[in-house]
């Protein structure tokens, strides 16, 4: 029925199965060289930014801590000293500044009274 050389009903399925499946694969590759790509693109972006924004930043002086003993001024808070004092860059805000004076100054309370002498903190870049 068949002439030679013809496929078969089944032959021709399985070749077509393995044809579909090759293209498959084909277009599977394709996809994830092109994440890859992206991804690595992406890394490198953010690898080369961060070098750069490491260089174009800009070294600052050392800072020194010292400590300074002051009186307290009628009307004075915690708050207008740490204004004062505080320096932004070692402090993340006036509370932790104020906790730490009331440390070293072994204080319960927030409470000032005048003509009290406080040792309170403060970074310079002079060297003393």
């Amino acid at each position: 029925m068949y002439a030679e050389g013809t496929m078969t009903r089944e032959e021709f399925r399985r070749a077509r199965r393995e044809q579909i499946h090759r293209e498959q694969q084909s277009r599977r590759r394709r996809i994830l060289i092109f994440l890859v790509t992206i991804v690595v693109m992406f890394g490198m972006g953010v690898g080369f930014g961060t070098l750069l924004a490491k260089a174009e930043e800009t070294e600052k002086a050392p800072a020194y801590k010292y400590y300074a003993n002051i009186e307290i001024q009628k009307g004075d808070t915690l708050w207008e000293i740490a204004d004062a004092y505080m320096d932004a860059d070692h402090y993340r805000n006036w509370t932790e500044y104020i906790n730490e004076v009331m440390k070293l100054n072994h204080m319960v309370s927030d409470h000032l009274v005048t003509g009290e002498k406080l040792i309170v903190p403060y970074y310079s870049t002079e060297v003393r």
